[in-house]
């Protein structure tokens, strides 16, 4: 342990590819890719991860403040260039603590082999860092591993058309070596990203995904990275979990410190809903790879599915300082502030969310759904009819899960139920979890639909063994200070939201939870229910009938009541505590 804790660590920076070598691109972080490979494989050098060197290529840091954030002793930069008929490779090293330039190099390599030089370069950055010599490095280079880390440059872009062009060279190393284990997996995960995203047909995706993912098995089981790509397939499609956490247990028995098993495996733990479980796990990759933005956003969908809504902003915010301009931070922060019920600021981050990514029917969903929320119907029908303009692939999923959201703000529940059985059937990746785990679908997990949808993806919620306490009907009428009322049975009441002099009453009607806000205050509605025992004034600014399937998480600093129902955690005051406490434990039992 003493000896790991005293490792070196090296930052090799993607090389900077001179602007009329620009379809030359992908050999910036060729170059990084190979020498990490080189160095981690033939040192006891510490390499940094991807996402580090990409980030401190994209925003200057002096060295010796690379030194003391990230802990980072020694950092490789260097040009690709094209001069005097020849391909160039310049390189530099230098120590961090005092900005000391330790050895330059400057070599011809030839384009159609650029992999073949770099095995002395690595010897002599070794060499230099370590201040001793090392044996002759004599790895094999090829142009299956040429092609393969060509595709890695793609496929980190994440776009469509970015992965289909990776599937392209993945396939065009493995066409140059049959047994490039590295190649199938990687193919596995590009149309599993397909699949998963509805970029094309996901089912025949996820099939092609299967196929490749057995293939790397079958060639060297001994790799973490294939066990991770079987898990995806095992998530996403399959829709088989225990298979995954065996696959994903075997990835971190070969490589405890694989990150993409740790991403995958709070993937698993969130389609089980087992979100502190999930947040270790993120917040491990988060601690290993701190300026990875996926990373980021697996913590921030956690917080959100976990209701911890405050918390996910913060965690956005953090985000947003390694990418200002990530589409999916805007889309977390729309979702943060419309589940705390700011409105305004989330119809603005949707609005951002559309103009920089029209062409995404979720962008144009989202934004519909808040138009709804805040009663701007036209808009959200207009939203609508442009997701229709959009002639979206058939077959994918995508027209479909974004048409769900929209009914589902305009609370039209049949039709999001034909989309979302549809979105189901035609396999898109993302859709069953968000179903199970997102906030926005609250409102309708109680009608049996929903728990069929769920069964179908073997994702179906335990089955509570809650059983209320059920009275004869009644019904009760809610009068506000103007002539709207409500009228209800209280057994069916969920909770109330009070703001200003403004109460939001959210009720159960046939399994959807349905809410409409009055002009009355909070003091006045706890009033007129006064003479049902289990509605109860939890906080200034809630009350809650404890007569429904409930949790009471928290600790001394604060308690809410929460169920999987209701798309917000209900707090309760410290002052309430002891009796919300005991009459908790009258109705849950």
């Amino acid at each position: 342990m003493k000896q790991q804790m005293q490792m070196k660590k090296i930052l090799i920076v993607p090389f900077k590819v001179e602007s009329v070598l620009s379809d030359l691109d992908y050999l910036s972080e060729g170059v990084m890719e190979e020498l990490n490979h080189l160095i981690v494989c033939n040192s006891a050098l510490k390499i940094t991860s991807r996402s580090t060197s990409v980030y401190l290529s994209n925003n200057s840091i002096p060295l010796f403040t690379i030194q003391e954030r990230f802990d980072i002793d020694f950092v490789v930069e260097g040009n690709i260039h094209f001069k005097e008929g020849a391909y160039q490779l310049s390189t530099r090293l230098f120590l961090t603590k005092n900005e000391e330039l330790l050895f330059s190099d400057k070599r011809v390599f030839e384009l159609n082999s650029w992999t073949q030089s770099l095995n002395e370069l690595a010897e002599i950055i070794i060499e230099s860092a370590i201040g001793k010599g090392v044996k002759s490095i004599e790895l094999v280079h090829s142009k299956a591993r040429e092609y393969y880390l060509q595709g890695l440059y793609h496929w980190h872009r994440y776009t469509c058309e970015e992965i289909l062009t990776a599937i392209r060279y993945f396939k065009l190393s493995i066409k140059e070596d049959r047994e490039m284990a590295e190649s199938y997996a990687s193919l596995a995960d590009s149309f599993c990203i397909i699949g998963m995203m509805g970029y094309d047909q996901p089912n025949e995706a996820f099939i092609a995904a299967k196929k490749y993912v057995d293939k790397a098995l079958l060639i060297n089981d001994k790799r973490s990275d294939s066990y991770v790509s079987a898990a995806f397939v095992d998530i996403y499609h399959s829709r088989d979990l225990a298979r995954a956490k065996i696959n994903l247990d075997q990835a971190l028995r070969l490589n405890s410190a694989n990150l993409k098993a740790h991403h995958i495996l709070a993937m698993y733990h969130i389609h089980k809903r087992e979100f502190d479980q999930a947040e270790k796990h993120a917040a491990r990759t988060i601690k290993i790879d701190p300026l990875a933005l996926p990373h980021h956003g697996m913590m921030i969908r956690i917080q959100l599915y976990n209701r911890k809504y405050q918390k996910a902003l913060d965690f956005i915010n953090a985000a947003m300082n390694i990418d200002h301009s990530s589409t999916a931070l805007l889309e977390y922060r729309g979702y943060a502030n419309l589940f705390m019920g700011n409105l305004e600021s989330a119809i603005e981050d949707f609005k951002c969310l559309l103009a920089k990514d029209s062409l995404n029917p979720l962008a144009y969903a989202n934004l519909g759904y808040a138009y709804s929320k805040g009663n701007y119907h036209r808009e959200s029908r207009n939203l609508e009819a442009q997701i229709i303009d959009l002639k979206i692939k058939d077959d994918t999923g995508v027209f479909e899960y974004a048409m769900a959201i929209v009914k589902l703000g305009q609370l039209d529940y049949n039709a999001f139920f034909k989309y979302a059985e549809r979105a189901v059937d035609l396999g898109i990746g993302i859709f069953p979890a968000e179903l199970k785990c997102n906030p926005i679908f609250s409102i309708v997990r109680e009608d049996s639909r929903f728990q069929h949808i769920l069964d179908r993806c073997n994702l179906s919620d335990e089955k509570s063994t809650f059983v209320p306490k059920k009275l004869i009907a009644s019904s009760i009428e809610i009068s506000s200070q103007t002539l709207d009322s409500l009228v209800f049975d209280p057994q069916d009441l969920a909770f109330v939201k009070a703001n200003d002099n403004y109460c939001t009453i959210y009720w159960n009607d046939s399994g959807i939870l349905k809410n409409k806000m009055l002009r009355i205050s909070l003091k006045r509605v706890e009033d007129q229910l006064s003479s049902v025992h289990s509605i109860v004034r939890c906080h200034k600014s809630f009350m809650i009938n404890l007569n429904q399937d409930l949790s009471l998480q928290g600790n001394s600093r604060g308690y809410f009541l929460e169920s999987n129902s209701l798309p917000i955690r209900i707090p309760v005051s410290r002052s309430k505590n002891e009796r919300i406490q005991a009459l908790y434990s009258e109705y849950q039992g």
